[in-house]
């Protein structure tokens, strides 16, 4: 799933969203954040990052502007993926900057 990272604060979302909390790998509690009608994830937040938002590229009308910065996960990630090689590549969720 492509991410786009924003401050809190510099996205406004309106309408009905529904949520569901999970523990990360590194034992924080990340919130992913669906369409109540569709169930497709809109965004999500992490415990570790607080005032950060990973809003999901694909949820918006014109993703033209995403750019890959970085792959995680690469230890999972399956022989079809051709994510991005020309960016920084973490086998798991890098520490937060």
């Amino acid at each position: 799933m492509s991410l786009a990272f924003f401050k809190e604060e510099q996205v406004s979302i309106s309408g009905e969203v529904r949520d569901y909390d999970s523990v990360a790998d590194s034992g924080n509690v990340n919130k992913r954040v669906f369409c109540p009608t569709c169930g497709a994830r809109m965004f999500s937040s992490n415990s570790a990052r607080p005032g950060m938002m990973a809003v999901a590229a694909g949820s918006v009308d014109d993703s033209s502007w995403f750019k890959t910065q970085a792959v995680v996960y690469t230890k999972d990630q399956p022989t079809w993926d051709e994510s991005a090689q020309d960016v920084p590549r973490f086998e798991a969720m890098p520490p937060p900057a």
